[in-house]
Parts: C-alpha cells; sequence; structure tokens
C-alpha cells in the first residue's frame, strides 16, 4: 500500500516541481534585478544667454558657444545669468503611475533693470530615468494699462524631455529689429547629492 501511495505521488510531485520551477527560478530572478528608483528630485541649471552682434564671446559660456553657433547665425553671445534651483517630485493627484513638481524663480539679467521670471514644470513615470519639462520664461513686470493690468506673453515657453545631464539648448524669437534673441540652456541633474 505505501509503494502503491509513493507511485501515485510521484507524479504528482514531479508535476508539482515542473509548475513551481520556472516559477520559483522568475522570482529568484526578479529579486536580483534592481528595480529603478522613482526619481525624487531635479536640480536644474539655467543660463540664460543673449546673442547679438557682440565681437567677443563671454569666457563664461565658452564651453557652449562652439554649440551655439552650429545652432545659431549670431557673431557673438554673452552671459546674462545662471539660476539653479531644485524642483521636488511627488505622486501626481490625476494619474496614479506618475510624478509631478514645479519650481520657479525670479532672475535679474545683467544690464536690465526688468527681472524675469523662470519657470519648470516636471512630469515623469514611475521607475524612470528621464523627466519631461515645461519651461517658461516672462518678463515679470507688471504693466498697467488704465485700470486693468496686463501681464505680458512669455518670452520663451517650450517641452522637452530630458535625461540626467543632458543640456538642451531653447531659442526666443527675435521680438523686434533692436531687441535680442534670447538662448536658454538647461541642464538637468537627476536626484543629485545636496
Amino acid at each position: 500500500m505505501m509503494i502503491e501511495m509513493a507511485k501515485r505521488s510521484i507524479p504528482c510531485m514531479l508535476l508539482a516541481a515542473l509548475a513551481m520551477g520556472p516559477l520559483a527560478g522568475g522570482l529568484d530572478a526578479q529579486e536580483g534585478v534592481e528595480a529603478t528608483p522613482d526619481i525624487e528630485n531635479v536640480l536644474l541649471t539655467f543660463r540664460l544667454v543673449e546673442a547679438n552682434g557682440f565681437s567677443d564671446d563671454d569666457p563664461e559660456i565658452s564651453d557652449v558657444v562652439a554649440e551655439l553657433r552650429k545652432l545659431f547665425n549670431f557673431e557673438g553671445y554673452r552671459l546674462l545669468s545662471t539660476s539653479v534651483f531644485n524642483v521636488g517630485l511627488l505622486p501626481a493627484t490625476r494619474t496614479a503611475n506618475a510624478l509631478e513638481g514645479t519650481g520657479s524663480q525670479r532672475i535679474f539679467p545683467s544690464g536690465s533693470d526688468a527681472p524675469l521670471t523662470l519657470s519648470a514644470v516636471l512630469a515623469t513615470r514611475r521607475a524612470t530615468r528621464s523627466v519631461r519639462a515645461t519651461v517658461i520664461l516672462t518678463d515679470a513686470t507688471v504693466r498697467t494699462v488704465g485700470a486693468t493690468v496686463t501681464e505680458r506673453l512669455p518670452l520663451l515657453e517650450a517641452s522637452a524631455t530630458f535625461r540626467d545631464g543632458q543640456t538642451m539648448v531653447l531659442g526666443t524669437p527675435r521680438r523686434g529689429a533692436d531687441e535680442p534673441v534670447l538662448i536658454l540652456i538647461v541642464t538637468p541633474r537627476i536626484d543629485p547629492i545636496l
């Protein structure tokens, strides 16, 4: 009776071993693979550059002038301001698998009395290592016309997907014959050690 029971249980044990084998191996493989952690914060570095008929290049942006010359047809470039701010990302309220965050800063370009506002809206999906950023550069001065208050439209508004350390160049159109073109150079650092 014992031998007969053992004969009947061997196929069942083999079947259970075959059924559990790949599953158990799959679990072991998943445990060994490192999961990509969620992005917690992004440190954004913005360099605002003026492109115009300058004869000398600004030494503070010498690392990017060659690339700017490939993209734009201007004689010279000069740095107006450098801005750095950190944007923390939190779970999005509308989408379960998304993270989002916003940040803004008022900047004062050199040689100008008019402040500008630099804003960034960031979004990413969980377990990815890139962020989608919408960057907006606006004139921060509020103009009053009669009894109403008006604000100027953004000087620059662009969206792009960034990887860690990738530099993106965003440019504005010329607003007037005597006004310079503004170029915004954006570099994000994902989860930097602060």
